[in-house]
């Protein structure tokens, strides 16, 4: 008997596994094809296509936030864009940094773009942990939470460059953003 639970306990978490997979690589691919970070082009007639289901995008997981904040990355040449159809052709436009990180709320589903792309919502994270956990935690406090997973980012600094509106800053480095040739862009 107790054999037959833990199997089932076994396939049930494969599924929500599979399942938190295919929501991430949507979310992932969803926010390329929008932000125009990947073309997916028709191979028969070049038509440019925004069907996430043409590709599946690896990612590595970073680390989470309790049970519900799942943090994950993809870097340009060591994680992949699976081509699930032979008549597309993808490529990607970025040309300034190679690294995307995007957290995921598995409770509504929501990511939150913090790294490569064309906007930051950490604000939004922010106010949904808050809103998820009691008590509430002052900002400060949970942005040295934050800090403490360990994933690459510094999320003070990236807070304190949104409430200071230096979209220039590196923190907020946008991948659409031409590469310079020698010095900084003008």
């Amino acid at each position: 008997m107790k054999k037959i639970i833990l199997f089932i306990l076994l396939i049930n978490t494969a599924n929500v596994f599979s399942q938190n997979n295919e929501i991430v690589n949507n979310a992932f691919g969803l926010h390329f094809i929008q932000e125009k970070i990947i073309l997916i082009k028709n191979t028969t007639d070049s038509t440019i296509l925004q069907n996430v289901n043409l590709i599946n995008i690896e990612v590595d997981s970073l680390n989470n936030y309790n049970s519900d904040i799942v943090f994950y990355k993809f870097k340009l040449g060591t994680n992949k864009v699976n081509i699930l159809n032979n008549q597309i052709d993808v490529s990607f436009t970025s040309n300034s940094c190679n690294e995307y990180i995007l957290a995921f709320n598995l409770r509504n589903e929501t990511s939150y773009r913090l790294k490569g792309f064309n906007g930051n919502d950490l604000l939004f994270l922010l106010r949904d942990i808050n809103y998820i956990y009691n008590p509430k935690k002052k900002y400060k406090n949970l942005l040295s939470s934050l800090n403490n997973l360990k994933i690459g980012l510094d999320f003070k600094a990236i807070y304190n460059d949104l409430l200071n509106l230096d979209f220039e800053s590196e923190n907020l480095k946008v991948c659409s953003d031409p590469l310079a040739a020698h010095g900084k862009n003008e």
